[in-house]
């Protein structure tokens, strides 16, 4: 009954990419697929694959980590390329299962990163577990270039900014993360989904006021936003707003 309500109908996976069950599941169902999933996502998948394969040829037999958020849509299509990758959320988690036995030092380790991740969190929990891996240890270079590009530009976006004014749904984990970034360097961040969350409070007479926000957030949005910010200071004497996309 399920292939025959699905007989037609048209299936998008999206740009986080979906594990090969998926699209078995689909086509069995009559779907026609739309395959959204980002280019670098698909190389990651593949990158993931291959080595699992060396680590099945290993005598010792190898280890995939990959570095991400649990639950993450990307991480989830990147463990179900594979039987057996372990996930690694942050030091904290790193310690755990290096504890636990669940990462043997012992064994051979490739590791890669969700592409959305902070480079610098990345290269200091790799630095971490290379101080404990007896055996060969693999770094995969795995992160978005776009990504760790848009994060050293809103770091300077941040610092040139009395306030920053940033923009995504409060569940995006891009958004999450680049938020902090914002707030690590101007400790006057907002975070905000849309213009009407805007808070007169926040603003003081003379801020140049910085609009940014997710990889994912529309110019559009960011224009309201920053509309809606001059409206609110429209009796300031110097107050500006200025975009970052």
């Amino acid at each position: 009954n399920q292939c025959m309500q699905a007989e037609g109908n048209t299936l998008l996976i999206r740009a986080h990419g979906e594990p090969p069950v998926t699209y078995l599941k689909a086509e069995a169902s009559g779907f026609r697929i739309i395959d959204c999933t980002c280019p670098v996502v698909l190389d990651l998948q593949k990158s993931i694959r291959e080595a699992y394969s060396r680590a099945m040829e290993e005598k010792k037999g190898g280890q995939i980590l990959i570095f991400g958020q649990i639950g993450h849509a990307e991480v989830l299509g990147l463990m179900g390329q594979i039987n057996g990758a372990v996930v690694v959320q942050d030091l904290n988690m790193l310690s755990e299962l290096l504890q636990s036995g669940r990462i043997d030092t012992s064994r051979p380790v490739e590791i890669f990163s969700q592409t959305t991740k902070n480079p610098s969190d990345y290269a200091e929990l790799c630095s971490r577990l290379k101080e404990k891996m007896s055996a060969q240890f693999t770094v995969h270079d795995t992160i978005c270039t776009q990504v760790a590009t848009r994060q050293a530009k809103l770091t300077e976006f941040a610092a040139r900014h009395d306030i920053v004014v940033f923009v995504s749904g409060k569940s995006s984990s891009n958004g999450k993360v680049l938020c902090a970034l914002c707030k690590k360097t101007n400790i006057r961040t907002y975070h905000i989904e849309s213009g009407s969350e805007l808070r007169s409070e926040w603003f003081r007479p003379n801020d140049n006021v910085g609009v940014c926000g997710a990889t994912s957030t529309p110019r559009w949005l960011l224009e309201e936003v920053a509309a809606g910010i001059l409206e609110i200071g429209g009796n300031f004497t110097n107050f500006a707003a200025s975009i970052q996309r």
